[in-house]
């Protein structure tokens, strides 16, 4: 059984549904703690598939040749998987009762408990762990239970459906843990971009415009907030940790002045779960914390800046790219309109140590995923000059390019570089 619930787990990974294991690893039920093997097979899935796609290449007897080649990859990543599903079981059971008590703690802790959650939502973006705070409380027991409509439900999201379903206003405690704060931090990153321009340089604020706009826009209508916040995080963390603070005040305090709109995560939900249910759900009182947020995001953020003269977009000293001859040929021959893409598909490439340096390339919503050859070679501020937010170099070899919504079309623009596809 261990075994095949790894294999479960890890065949939903190799066809790309992360919800898939999520919910495999965490589905009903307060006691199956060994499906929590599907949760712990993601961790492992990138190191042991990068290992075993670099094995491929191994010859073997020739009586098996029919397993080598790509066909070695998923027998390789199966047997790892199959030691892991028999060990999870000893190892999963602590750290589910370690989950189970802290929901217990921020369900019984009145405000306290819905502040260190919105908090620690918030501090583990920099390492895209948010998820994994996030999720096992919105799909698990361990965001709680409730009768609703003669039904039970598990999990902050599910319980919060329902009520939406029975046209009834969230009780408090829900409202709590449904990442409520993080609508108003999101019109508070609009007003910490709108400082970042007013702090930046004048030649350089025409450049910085478009970066901060479309970052803006992500943040507001799509709810990723990564685009705004990698602006600020490795410049000053103080300023990260204010940003978290202001998160977990808010999840806070909102529910009890009165706003339960539940999952408001972007601008289309807060329409949806806020305005359209009615001002019982406390909406407008909303709206007046997001734009005091607003204001005081930029006012914090630019006394922060100048006091400190911290390096922010725009305001640090930079050199133009410059390629070389057969760049610039390559560059020539193509159509106007696709210049500028190929062009900082090129320098990206560049700023990562070229083609041969670039082991392995992916994406996610809003970030470069790589396995480098030699780290060395990183150029972060040519990174910059590409396109790139941010750098987050994770180990020697493995690090991530903060992009924005961008970030597809990029991927794209650098694997035809690279003649990958």
């Amino acid at each position: 059984m261990p075994c095949f619930t790894a294999m479960r787990a890890e065949i939903a990974l190799m066809s790309g549904s992360a919800f898939a294991v999520t919910h495999h690893a965490f589905s009903s039920g307060a006691g199956r703690t060994s499906d929590g093997n599907g949760s712990h097979a993601s961790t492992l899935k990138s190191p042991s598939y990068t290992k075993s796609v670099s094995w491929q290449h191994y010859r073997i007897p020739e009586s098996l040749g029919f397993y080598s080649g790509p066909r070695l990859v998923p027998i390789i990543t199966l047997i790892v998987m199959s030691g892991f599903g028999l060990i999870i079981p000893f190892i999963w059971p602590p750290f589910f009762n370690l989950f189970m008590l802290i929901g217990h703690w921020i369900s019984t802790s009145g405000p306290v408990g819905y502040f260190f959650y919105a908090v620690a939502e918030r501090v583990t973006i920099p390492f895209g762990l948010n998820h994994l705070v996030t999720s096992v409380f919105r799909f698990t027991p361990i965001g709680g239970s409730a009768v609703i409509g003669g039904e039970e439900y598990y999990g902050t999201l599910n319980m919060f459906m329902a009520y939406v379903k029975e046209n009834a206003v969230i009780p408090l405690d829900l409202a709590g843990k449904m990442e409520q704060g993080k609508l108003m931090i999101q019109y508070g990153l609009a007003g910490a971009a709108l400082a970042m321009y007013r702090t930046a340089h004048a030649q350089n604020r025409r450049a910085i415009k478009a970066l901060l706009i479309s970052g803006v826009l992500t943040v507001i209508i799509g709810g990723v907030s990564e685009p705004i916040e990698f602006l600020f995080l490795f410049v000053s963390p103080l300023l990260f940790v204010f940003h978290a603070f202001t998160n977990g005040l808010a999840n806070m305090v909102l529910p009890y002045m009165g706003v339960k709109m539940g999952f408001t995560g972007d601008l289309i939900q807060f329409i949806s779960f806020g305005v359209l249910r009615g001002t019982r759900t406390g909406w407008p009182l909303a709206v007046c914390v997001e734009v005091a947020y607003f204001f005081i995001y930029y006012f914090v953020f630019r006394w922060t800046i100048l006091k400190f003269n911290l390096m922010t977009v725009g305001r640090e000293e930079s050199s133009p790219v410059t390629l070389n001859a057969h760049e610039e040929t390559a560059i020539a021959n193509i159509p106007v309109h696709d210049k500028s893409e190929l062009q900082a598909a090129e320098q990206m490439v560049k700023a990562l140590g070229g083609k041969e340096n670039i082991k392995s390339l992916d994406n996610c919503v809003t970030r470069l995923r790589l396995t480098i050859a030699d780290m060395g070679l990183i150029d972060e501020a040519a990174i910059k000059r590409a396109g790139g937010i941010a750098v987050v170099k994770l180990d020697q070899n493995t690090l991530q390019v903060i992009i924005g919504t961008k970030v597809i079309a990029l991927r794209r623009d650098m694997d035809n570089y690279m003649g990958i596809c």
